[in-house]
């Protein structure tokens, strides 16, 4: 598949007509990870977003009592494309659960267009706005969800089961390591 069809089928570049496509995809670079390579860790620069052409990759944050899976993310799936918008660090890792491809979008290279007025890069932007738009909306729902749980518990406190928080932290945070 080639670089242009890959963005094609994102949700990210929805808005962007075939032209500003091509112009994305002149930036992007593809990588092939081994199982268990890791595609960047925790705590690492935000220096681009991915896009998973191929395999599995593995979403997991550092805790208390070791690793902790948050996301498994298959061929579509999107992830760090908050880094095309600001410097904050990596807030997981991200790894090969066996062989795979991603196609990476650099930020620098992508804040450039932006600061040149790409209007590709205006519409990419448009539609990571649109993509936080929802997940701000599956998160409000999801807290009042929870709140009516604890309502219902008579307002005691009662510790979250392991699927919980898995299900809670990918409505909250989906596309955002």
């Amino acid at each position: 598949m080639s670089h242009a069809a890959a963005l094609r089928a994102s949700s990210l570049c929805r808005l962007l007509s075939a032209e500003e496509i091509e112009a994305i995809a002149a930036i992007a670079e593809e990588q092939k990870l081994a199982a268990g390579k890791e595609l960047f860790r925790e705590g690492d620069p935000g220096d681009g977003v991915y896009l998973v052409l191929s395999g599995e990759i593995d979403v997991v944050k550092a805790g208390a009592g070791g690793e902790r899976a948050l996301a498994r993310l298959a061929a579509g799936g999107v992830l760090g494309e908050m880094s095309l918008l600001t410097n904050d660090t990596r807030s997981a890792t991200g790894r090969a659960r066996g062989e795979a491809a991603v196609l990476r979008l650099p930020a620098a290279r992508f804040r450039q267009l932006l600061a040149e007025g790409s209007p590709a890069a205006l519409r990419m932007v448009a539609g990571i706005g649109e993509v936080l738009a929802r997940r701000l909306a599956s998160t409000n729902a999801k807290v009042m969800e929870l709140a009516e749980q604890l309502e219902a518990a008579g307002g005691k406190s009662t510790p979250m089961k392991e699927e919980q928080l898995v299900e809670l932290h990918r409505a909250l945070q989906v596309w955002s390591f």
